[in-house]
């Protein structure tokens, strides 16, 4: 996949009912990787690339096996997604249908995120599909927070607002609301925090505050704070015209299908486990990764135990271990290493899971193989952002090595949108239109106090200044000359240093005013940092302003 992408704006609608993809546009903050213009063709190669394919899974023809699968996860989408929100699909939608997707923790993320949301749409309409997002809700809620600018447009502030107590460190499946009340007011705090930085750059009120009394409303339906925020942001992009489906990973997790695959996988656990290290180790060469983390981390093996692509936990102790597994006879042991086991024949995955689940336990599939399935059994094209994109380049090597085929290839969505209140501070700081940054004030510092010689005008010293200058120079030079020892080490440091010293203090004047404009820059990079960054939730954003932002990235 190339590097430098576009984005591309769709036209008006053609004469014959199709919408046209325009050429490629980089100047609106979107990355999208391949072009725009390029991404209906995608869609098709990769059902062509697909078609071809002959390989078994579950004991089954995968054309097949996909088949059935698609169909089932369309109309679980469709059942999920019809329980809090209308959606206007055909009323057939099946096995044959076209199916684009995207993937993403159910958070209060930034318009870079919230931008695959929009392609997908916008794509899925140009190409006939229907465009699924998968709501990642086996990931774990690490703060029940949200970063919020406050303060003055001179002097601004980031404070941690939570929307909810702390706790331990559990799936969104799981994390409930704690305090009602904290959760509840939530919206009016957050949105009192950045308001008054929102009147001074003269911006209208954050989304959030219109947003989250739906949010609060969800949470007494779903009595989970991931599904909430997921259903209000829907139901809000319903409103924006958009028209996707979702499910939640546990759900996908707990279809038939994806238990007849996780069959597949247990039975054949040291060979994936085997590929998969072998292709992380590869990965890590090729990128100069040496973190035992990244892109993952590899599967490990402890005797008869292999650890599976798997997170497994119980309902009633909901913190995420990683799942080992080993072969008995002609069953599969899963463990936590700890108190849940559960016993899988391979050919009889469903009912054994089906069963499992029954008794609390989940088994949930981490990123590469949740990727990995949606990708090569449910979908035509899979919309990452940056980092999905990147981990699925091993998912590639692994799938190909594992089935034995090329898998679809997918593309990169991205977006980069900084809050109003950011633009205007680049205006009104106290050094704006000054081209001298912060880095070029330190620099100007460390000339001044290490290389004062080059600022000097002897000519227009008097006579004692420039001889002081002279002397100082001549003293520089020749310590710089000697080549340093252990035995004349300290003797020359401490002579540069006075030789500096005398040099710069007859550049007095020009050392205090840099001083100054080193501070007033340091200021102006503080404040563009904080009212710059691009991770600020979207919900911090105003609404008319977000809303064409992203809108924009389906039409022209």
């Amino acid at each position: 996949m190339s590097s430098v992408g576009g984005r591309g704006d769709l036209a008006a609608e053609a004469p014959h009912g199709r919408r046209k993809l325009r050429a490629p546009r980089e100047d609106r903050g979107v990355l999208i990787d391949p072009a725009w213009s390029e991404l209906p063709a995608l869609v098709a190669s990769n059902q062509a690339r697909r078609a071809a394919w002959s390989f078994e899974l579950a004991g089954e023809p995968i054309a097949r096996f996909a088949a059935a699968a698609r169909e089932q996860f369309l109309r679980d989408a469709r059942a999920y997604t019809s329980a809090y929100r209308d959606v206007a699909l055909p009323a057939s939608i099946g096995a044959s249908t076209r199916v684009l997707l995207a993937g993403h923790q159910p958070e209060l993320f930034h318009p870079g995120v919230w931008a695959k949301n929009f392609a997908l749409d916008a794509l899925a309409g140009a190409t006939f599909s229907i465009g699924v997002n998968i709501l990642i809700d086996g990931d774990t809620l690490k703060s029940p927070s949200l970063r919020v600018p406050s303060g003055s447009l001179a002097q601004p502030l980031v404070e941690a607002i939570p929307f909810d107590l702390a706790c331990e460190e559990i799936p969104y499946e799981e994390r409930g609301v704690q305090d009602a009340a904290l959760f509840g007011s939530f919206g009016d705090r957050a949105t009192a925090a950045i308001q008054p930085l929102l009147a001074e750059s003269q911006s209208g009120p954050p989304l959030l505050g219109s947003f989250w009394p739906d949010v609060v409303a969800q949470a007494a339906a779903t009595r989970r704070i991931g599904a909430a925020i997921a259903r209000a942001r829907h139901r809000l992009e319903g409103s924006w015209g958009l028209n996707t489906l979702e499910l939640p990973q546990s759900a996908l997790c707990d279809s038939p299908h994806f238990r007849r695959f996780v069959g597949h996988l247990a039975g054949d656990l040291a060979r994936f486990v085997a590929i998969h290290n072998a292709e992380l180790a590869a990965f890590r060469r090729r990128e100069g990764v040496r973190s035992a983390n990244h892109p993952v981390p590899e599967l490990a093996a402890d005797g008869e135990w292999l650890e599976a692509p798997f997170w497994i936990w119980t309902a009633d102790a909901p913190r995420r271990r990683h799942a080992f597994a080993r072969s008995v006879g002609d069953e599969v042991e899963f463990t936590d290493r700890g108190a849940v086991t559960l016993r899988v024949r391979p050919a009889a995955a469903v009912d054994a899971l089906e069963e499992a689940a029954r008794r609390g336990i989940k088994l949930r599939s981490r990123a590469l193989i949740t990727t990995m399935y949606a990708r090569l059994v449910l979908g035509d094209l899979f919309l990452h952002g940056i980092g999905g994109g990147k981990y699925d380049e091993l998912t590639d090597a692994v799938a190909r090595r594992y089935f034995g085929v090329e898998p679809p290839e997918f593309a990169v969505v991205t977006a980069t949108r900084r809050l109003p209140l950011a633009r205007v501070a680049a205006k009104s700081t106290p050094l704006a239109g000054n081209p001298v940054d912060e880095a070029t004030a330190r620099r100007r510092l460390w000339e001044l106090q290490y290389h004062a010689e080059r600022f000097l005008d002897l000519a227009a010293l008097a006579p004692a200044a420039a001889e002081q200058a002279r002397s100082a120079i001549a003293a520089k030079a020749h310590w710089l000359a000697v080549e340093p020892t252990r035995e004349n080490g300290k003797t020359r440091c401490h002579a540069l240093r006075e030789a500096n010293a005398a040099l710069a203090s007859l550049l007095e004047p020009q050392l205090r005013k840099w001083r100054e404009i080193h501070a007033q820059t340091k200021v102006e990079a503080r404040t563009g940092e904080l009212l710059g960054s691009r991770e600020y939730s979207a919900w911090l954003f105003p609404e008319q302003d977000l809303r064409n932002f992203l809108l924009d990235i389906g039409r022209h």
